[in-house]
Formats: C-alpha cells, sequence, structure tokens
C-alpha cells in the first residue's frame, strides 16, 4: 500500500490542530505520514503534533511582513515527503474518514490530482455565510483547486509558485496541471473547515492580504485570474435555490463578501503603493 504524505502549516495553531489530526488518525485508509511544518510555535502545537507521532519540520520563510507563509511550508513540507501521494491541508481542516481512501482511488483510476471539495462549520452568522457560500462554488474549477496530488506529478509541476503567494498558488499549480495535459477529479466526502467564531475583522484582515498577492496571479495568468477575482459568479446564480432556503444567510454572504472584496481591493492599493 503507498505512502500518503499529508503537509500542514503550523503557527500557534493548537486551537484545531488536535481535531485535524484526530480526523487524520481516523482516516480508513491507514498509511498516512503526516508533516508538520512548523514556524516557531509558542503554544501546545508542537505538544500536540507530538502526541500523535507527526514529523515536525521547523522552517521560517524569508519573505516580507503581511504576506502568507503556507506557500513556501507547503514546498517545504513537500520537498521531505517521503509518500507517493502528497496532499497539502491546514490546521483548521477536519476530514471525514474516507477523505483519503476516495483520493488514493481515484488516483489509481487515472486521475494526477484530486479536488478535495471543502464545506464549513462554525459559531454565528459570518460563519454560516461562509458555509452557504462554499457550497455554491462545489464543482467550480474557477474556484476549486486540487490539494492531492501524485507525488512525482507535483515534482514534475515543480510545486507551487512562491513568487504568486497566498490563494493565487492553489488555482496556478491547477492551471499548470491543466496545462501538461493532467487531468484532476472530485472526492465526493468533504473537507471541512473549522471557522471557530468567525469575526468580519478576521476576514478584511486575511483579503488584505490576498489583495496584496492577487495582482500577481492576475498579472501570470490574466485571463483565468479576472475570472477566479470577479466578484459576479454564475456559481450563485447556478445555486439560487440556497439562497431562497436560507435568505439569511445569504444576505450575511452579499455583506461578507462585500467586506471581502473591499478589503481585497485595499490590499491591492498598498500593494501598487508599496512597488
Amino acid at each position: 500500500m503507498e505512502l500518503v504524505s499529508i503537509v500542514i502549516p503550523t503557527k500557534n495553531s493548537a486551537k484545531y490542530l488536535e481535531n485535524c489530526l484526530q480526523s487524520i488518525q481516523s482516516q480508513t485508509y491507514p498509511h498516512i505520514e503526516t508533516i508538520i511544518v512548523d514556524s516557531g510555535s509558542t503554544d501546545s502545537t508542537l505538544k500536540i503534533a507530538k502526541k500523535f507521532g507527526c514529523r515536525v519540520l521547523q522552517f521560517k520563510p524569508k519573505i516580507s511582513a503581511g504576506r502568507f507563509e503556507a506557500t513556501q511550508k507547503r514546498n517545504y513540507g513537500a520537498e521531505h515527503a517521503k509518500g507517493a501521494y502528497v496532499y497539502y491541508a491546514d490546521a483548521d481542516m477536519e476530514l471525514p474518514r474516507e477523505l483519503i481512501q476516495q483520493a488514493v482511488q481515484l488516483c489509481k483510476k487515472g486521475a494526477s490530482a484530486v479536488i478535495l471539495c471543502e464545506d464549513s462549520f462554525g459559531e454565528g452568522i459570518w460563519a454560516r455565510a461562509k458555509n452557504l457560500e462554499r457550497m455554491c462554488y462545489w464543482g467550480d474549477d474557477t474556484i476549486e483547486a486540487p490539494r492531492f496530488f501524485k507525488k512525482k506529478i507535483w515534482d514534475e509541476l515543480g510545486g507551487l509558485d512562491e513568487e504568486v503567494g497566498g490563494g493565487g498558488d492553489d488555482w496556478d499549480l491547477f492551471q499548470k496541471l491543466k496545462d501538461h495535459g493532467y487531468s484532476a477529479s472530485r472526492t465526493a466526502a468533504h473537507v471541512r473547515h473549522n471557522e471557530g467564531k468567525l469575526e468580519l475583522g478576521q476576514l478584511w484582515k486575511k483579503r488584505f492580504m490576498y489583495g496584496r498577492d492577487s495582482l500577481l496571479y492576475i498579472k501570470k495568468r490574466p485571463v483565468i485570474g479576472m475570472i477566479s477575482y470577479f466578484p459576479m459568479r454564475k456559481a450563485y446564480l447556478k445555486h439560487w435555490r440556497l439562497f431562497v432556503q436560507r435568505p439569511v444567510d445569504g444576505v450575511g454572504m452579499v455583506i461578507m463578501r462585500t467586506v471581502e472584496y473591499v478589503a481585497g481591493f485595499c490590499g491591492i492599493v498598498y500593494s501598487l503603493v508599496k512597488t
């Protein structure tokens, strides 16, 4: 049975990490190594990682303040992976028991990579709005991107583009996969993001950081980049019944996405001024 390497970047991630690692330990596919790529956590992140028998790598990317570290840490973890497959997850993700089994089976049937569709849960209106948003994106190749790869394909593609940065790096790798003539499949099971008690301030900060890097992806891939970042999506119209069934969450989603796009625009302006 081939080994699957799961790479998880961390920095003071103790709040969610134990549930994530517990879900990995509970997988029906037994042959898994979990690699934690940490950049100096001061909470109990490393204690939790050792409790679950993870390989822990210390790596602090040399990047400017205010940019995401995850891209560099994912590549670093993949470089040290021993598996025939590599999957990069986040510490706030919880995996259904059959997820890795499904991904491996899809690769054995011919897929070079696998999209692990994402769902979310949490407390409050903004967490519910984020859940509604994620449901709209199921099956949308302009938003979803594979995170599970045959290791030899990952190596051939060169991993994630560290110059593109947060957000666009996933999409860019998907485009590289297509450029090389490879295909991606989707699992039936959905990864669940634990949003916790989501606040608009958190979303503003995250989208501002994404905005700082968004022009890098658009410059590299202008057509698909504009489609991926465009605020009006066919996916919302396609899933109009969700908005009818959940009107309060729908209004919340409109407010939330407005805040996120304003934050992203401010990030773009900041990046232009800084350069």
